[in-house]
């Protein structure tokens, strides 16, 4: 289960994580236990759930199977190689993770579209490496008039950010092709923690 603020552990947060990660040898339990599933630290219940409602709702995806809140808005802290540890604080973003295999294959398939057009984008390769590891990072995508999505996606998550009914911060979605590459892409970050601990 997740963390809320009530939880937030007054010792060190990476005593806290490696804590669990000593009680459990699976990366796959630690993921579907701590980091996908449960409360979050950075929003209430009734936030957490009136926030995937709303993307459910934007993007016609079940809330409560493909929607979810991921790295330190739901632990309180982060464990990103470049950023472990780190404190979820007022210049945090919450960021969700949307896995939805109609919605990616259509996003997939309009940037195919646009780059079989002669058209490119500073951040081509970018995109096409995170397209090898099974999720689209929006921000990735064309920024031009004739790429629709990537404004409406950005236009979408900037008026949930303005309604301040999840706080002040800003969020952000990226999108997956399936559990399978959402888990895996968890699991390494678990099993970067591990090695880190190998190495003191």
């Amino acid at each position: 289960m997740g963390l809320n603020r009530s939880e937030q552990p007054t010792t060190d947060p990476k005593k806290h994580f490696e804590s669990f990660l000593l009680a459990d040898p699976s990366d796959e339990r630690i993921v579907n236990s701590k980091l996908l599933h449960g409360g979050s630290f950075a929003l209430s219940d009734d936030q957490h759930f009136a926030l995937k409602e709303a993307i459910s709702e934007r993007f016609s995806i079940a809330p409560h199977q493909d929607i979810f809140l991921v790295g330190s808005a739901r632990l309180g802290f982060s464990i990103a190689p470049h950023k472990r540890y780190r404190r979820f604080g007022d210049a945090s973003d919450i960021d969700v993770a949307i896995v939805s295999h109609d919605l990616y294959e259509r996003v997939w398939h309009e940037a195919h579209v646009y780059a079989d057009s002669g058209a490119d984008w500073p951040r081509r390769t970018r995109f096409e490496q995170y397209i090898s590891w099974g999720w689209i990072r929006p921000d990735m995508l064309p920024r031009s008039p004739s790429f629709q999505f990537s404004e409406d996606w950005r236009q979408f998550f900037r008026k949930l950010q303005q309604s301040r009914k999840f706080g002040p911060y800003k969020i952000a979605g990226a999108l997956y092709h399936d559990m399978r590459f959402l888990t895996q892409y968890q699991q390494r970050a678990v099993q970067s923690c591990r090695e880190a601990m190998e190495d003191l």
